[in-house]
């Protein structure tokens, strides 16, 4: 049998992973020599292994207790990092294990051993593989191990290269010149997670597999102290389960962690149990009703008790899992964030980053996880897939197949491979946005005049090309009306739009033209005068300034206007450009001018700090981040779930009987109470539990009219998703496409979790933007209608009925849509009254809206079937509530194949072998259709881009979409040229 010598430095969630691995090769009749901490002797031993200490246990203490702020101070300076190392031996540490490992290797038969390590801390094993031929596996023990790799071979050169080369001179060993390949050499890498964690964030690199969560269960097990088990005894009812509070067996928290928690769980009502080792990071006092305790056995704990609050240690999260508790997580650190994110993404947790921790904060995600018993049963559900075991014999099977093998020679890498540049782009965004932080500690001061250019956000892009396609149109404009009511400053608010314009790049930007896209400028000193009108229709007046087209040359890209109704009565309105904003920057721009006004009529200070972020730094960074790898990942994905898909299915709805313009709605009002109830039906409680409720009820009634179980519906997600971003003025929205399976017969809130689960892996990648999925995956397409999706979902709740104006009342006022990009879409909006309103949106030329009405009315019958019945399957309600709708007429059959006629003239030659160069074909004929050959609006956007280069005309995009054959648009360029 083989011998594995195994290496790895940290606490209980660095160690113990690795001690039940190595049980379970001893079981198998393998030799196990563990190197770590003198602190784990005994656990080691306990389980059959050969343990070799790397330190004491007082040097142990010591090294925690200094590592207690190492993770911000390397960021904060690299040479920290140096210092540390030094300052607790920990060179020598390295020496003396890889001595150790080296003459064990040498007693042992060629062949039959290999190394193991923690990933990126294992260096005597790739010492030990460089000198002995000893194949090695580095094991990650969260995701963001992996994701770190190009930072570590970054900082490594910078940081500890030089006391490296020294411990390899002082064991015979040449010096290394480039790192990166060096520490990239691993035989074999293993992430210790299941699949459908690491599908919720950022993916594992190629080549690297995946076994599932590795718990060391025997250290978890064992009798309760006599206070603890009487307070999660059998009979302690469920609404007094105590909550547990950990923070791990490190001290790389902050002490305010311990604080926050305990105060947060009496304020939340509720018994705690706080576990900390480190007695002197327990707050003295502890709250009434918290008890410390400085080790349990969780195992036998955790099961019993209301929730957990938790540091966001990869196995506690498990553990939480497998134990069906839910999860509240106070993140800190680099891998803990990004634990709690995919938990979140998955329904399974909540959770604060470092920055949010508040008593206040943390128990009202404590009260919500406990009011809601969503969060339990999705935990329970995910439990049986927490098996330890078979991520155990999973690593044990991978393992033992480098026995018998020799080392890999270690590739070389080419400069350009290991740049900075790419180095970021591989960053997780919680490593992103720490390092941003780290580098823009102070508030991004706005632009003034200028000529600098940036490049645009693909959101910018997808709204300058719907204005180049409808440049009369209002397809691109957002607004919000507000109608105010008592005396109004009129300077006050003259003053207050003018300061909230100039402190937001994205307020003053205009489009610029690029070779193949447009560019974005920021115009120092633009304002967005403030237009006065009198007038008695306010719907008329809002439709007629809401329609007024931007000047997209000049700017500004935004509108105020106010509407004097009355002497005590006004309507204030925004309208801005997509280029410029989304629905989200409404409510902050509303809210800074209404914060702005009511500083300057109450005399207060200054209403607001000054932005961290400006919309073009934003910009910048997204295209650069997608480029580094980032939209090939997450095209991978949609690649996947909507393999299959087909174009989008149609409506079986009449035609309206005469020709109609715009968007027609059906509005249905869902009570307070009910709303409660739907939502507690489904398994959740709570606002936010509503969304993926209406998303199921919805997908169920498209399904009746469709007759598919999956129809895909596109969901407007908000875009916000890296740090500091949440303030930012700037269009982030984007569309994933939620494709869920809802065949069979599954109950009410079984059919939620598979929409749930669909909506957390589509959220995970939405930062795709969706006109790239669209242009990556080609799907088939029909002229004038949807690509990929045919429907919408929007949950939105920018709260601009709370933003309070002094000395003013305020109501928000109901403005229509200006353009519907899908067949119909279901916006639900929470309003003042605590009433959802259900919007169904839907082109006016398309549909009748008699047809519309009743499918509005069929979708309220069907939620309350569902609430009524949720343990019933859900497709009975769908059969009782929606009557089999009518077949759609016999589709017109499909023109005849367009028979290639070669281009005739030059000027048919130059539009022909664009196109064919643009959509990368060999021939293109003059009668063949652009978007018939699979162009898109971004190929469109090259084809004029390059076209007008060669021929130095202005020719608008639009015409592309007016005469999409090579003909036609000749046609257009020569009567162009002639005039």
């Amino acid at each position: 049998m083989g011998t594995f010598l195994v290496s790895t430095y940290g606490t209980n969630g660095d160690v113990l992973p690795f001690i039940r691995i190595g049980q379970a090769l001893r079981r198998r009749g393998h030799e196990v020599v563990l190197h770590t901490h003198a602190y784990y002797g005994d656990t080691a031993r306990a389980a059959g292994l050969g343990f070799v200490p790397v330190d004491t246990e007082e040097a142990y203490a010591r090294t925690l207790q200094d590592s207690q702020h190492l993770l911000l101070d390397v960021l904060a300076g690299v040479n920290h990092l140096a210092e540390f190392y030094e300052r607790n031996g920990l060179w020598e540490q390295i020496r003396h294990e890889y001595e150790s490992m080296a003459a064990l290797a040498r007693e042992r038969e060629p062949g039959q051993v290999v190394a193991v390590s923690r990933h990126t801390s294992g260096l005597s094993v790739l010492m030990l593989r460089e000198s002995h031929g000893v194949p090695a596996a580095w094991l990650a023990l969260s995701p963001t191990l992996f994701m770190a790799v190009p930072l570590t071979e970054r900082l490594f050169p910078r940081t500890l290269a030089a006391p490296a080369n020294r411990v390899r001179a002082e064991v015979g060993l040449s010096p290394v010149d480039d790192w990166a390949p060096w520490l990239s050499s691993a035989d074999l890498q293993l992430g210790l997670w299941p699949e459908w964690f690491d599908g919720a964030g950022e993916r594992a690199p190629d080549g690297a597999e995946l076994t599932g969560f590795v718990m060391h269960d025997d250290a978890e097990t064992g009798e309760l102290p006599a206070e603890v088990a009487a307070l999660v005894a059998d009979g302690v009812p469920a609404e007094r389960r105590p909550v547990l509070l950990t923070g791990g067996s490190g001290q790389l928290l902050h002490r305010e962690w311990y604080q926050v928690a305990a105060e947060a769980c009496a304020r939340a009502g509720r018994p705690g149990i706080l576990v900390c080792r480190h007695r002197d990071m327990v707050p003295r006092p502890l709250p009434e009703g918290v008890l410390w305790q400085p080790s349990l056995p969780f195992r036998t704990l955790m099961p019993r008790v209301g929730a957990v609050v938790h540091h966001g240690g990869v196995l506690t999260c498990a553990r939480a899992i497998a134990s069906g508790v839910p999860q509240v997580i106070l993140a800190h650190g680099t891998d803990r964030p990004d634990n709690a994110a995919r938990l979140r993404r998955l329904g399974l947790a909540e959770w604060l980053p470092a920055a949010r921790w508040t008593t206040d904060a943390t128990a009202a995600l404590l009260a919500r996880v406990l009011d809601d018993p969503g969060y339990a049963a999705r935990n329970r559900d995910r439990a049986p897939l927490v098996d330890s075991a078979a991520a155990v014999e999973a690593a044990c099977d991978r393992l033992e197949g480098l026995l018998g093998r020799s080392a890999r020679p270690v590739p070389r890498i080419t400069p350009r491979e290991v740049s900075v540049r790419d180095r970021i782009r591989q960053l997780s965004p919680e490593q992103r946005a720490l390092l941003l932080q780290r580098l823009r500690p102070v508030p991004r001061a706005p632009r003034g005049e200028g000529t600098e250019e940036f490049e645009c956000s693909y959101h910018q892009r997808r709204a300058w090309l719907a204005t180049q396609v409808d440049p009369e149109g209002a397809s691109a404009h957002v607004a919000t009306a507000i109608r105010l009511r008592g005396p109004l400053d009129m300077a006050a608010l003259t003053a207050a739009v003018d300061e909230v314009v100039a402190r937001h790049d994205g307020l003053r930007t205009v489009p610029v033209p690029g070779a193949d896209e447009p560019r974005q400028r920021v115009v120092g000193g633009l304002r967005s005068p403030l237009r006065v009108e009198s007038s008695v229709d306010a719907a008329k007046w809002i439709a007629r300034v809401r329609a007024d087209p931007f000047d997209l040359d000049r700017g500004p890209l935004v509108r105020t206007a106010l509407l004097q109704v009355g002497p005590e009565e006004q309507v204030f309105l925004l309208i801005g450009h997509h280029f410029v904003l989304d629905a989200a920057s409404l409510g902050i721009v509303v809210g800074e001018i209404a914060a702005a006004y009511s500083a300057r009529v109450t005399g207060a200070g200054p209403a607001f700090d000054g932005p961290a972020v400006q919309y073009p730094d934003v910009a910048t960074h997204q295209r650069r981040r997608l480029a580094g790898g980032g939209l090939e990942r997450a095209i991978d994905y949609w690649r996947s779930t909507l393999d299959g898909v087909g174009p989008p299915a149609e409506l079986p709805l009449p035609a309206p009987a005469a020709p109609r313009e715009g968007v027609g709605e059906a509005i249905r009002m869902l009570a307070p109470d009910f709303a409660e109830r739907l939502t507690a039906a489904a398994g959740g409680t709570g606002r936010l539990s509503l969304a993926p409720v209406l998303l199921t009820a919805y997908q169920l009634l498209l399904g009746r009219y469709t007759g598919r179980t999956d129809v895909p519906v596109g969901v407007f997600v908000g875009g916000r998703t890296e740090a500091g971003t949440e303030r930012v003025v700037g269009d982030f929205t984007n569309i994933v496409a939620v494709r869920a399976d809802l065949a069979g017969e599954p109950p009410l809130p079984a059919a939620v979790r598979r929409v749930s689960e669909a909506f957390a892996g589509a959220l995970a990648h939405q930062d795709a933007p969706f006109e790239a999925v669209v242009a990556a995956l080609a799907p088939p397409r029909a002229p004038g209608r949807p690509a990929l999706v045919g429907f919408g979902f929007s949950m939105q709740d920018h709260r601009l009925h709370e933003i309070a104006w002094a000395g003013l009342s305020a109501d928000v006022l109901p403005i229509p849509a200006g353009h519907s990009h899908v067949d119909l879409t279901l916006i639900a909006v929470p309003t003042s009254t605590g009433e959802i309103k259900l919007i169904f949106e839907y082109p006016a030329g398309r549909f009748a809206h008699e047809a519309v009405e009743a499918l509005a009315t069929r979708f309220q019958d069907l939620l309350r079937l569902l609430a009524g019945a949720p343990d019933r399957p859900v497709a009975e309600a769908v059969l009782a509530s929606v009557p089999e709708p009518a077949p759609l007429a016999a589709p017109t059959p499909a023109p005849p194949p367009v028979e290639y006629v070669a281009p005739r003239t030059e000027g048919e030659e130059l539009v022909a072998g664009v196109v064919a160069e643009v959509l990368d074909l060999d021939k293109v004929g003059v009668h063949h259709d652009f978007f018939g050959l699979g162009g898109h609006s971004l190929h469109a956007m090259r084809v004029v881009g390059r076209i007008n280069a060669a021929t130095g005309l202005d020719v608008p995009v639009r015409l592309l979409f007016a005469r999409p054959t090579v003909a036609g648009l000749t046609e257009v360029l020569e009567e162009m040229a002639a005039s």
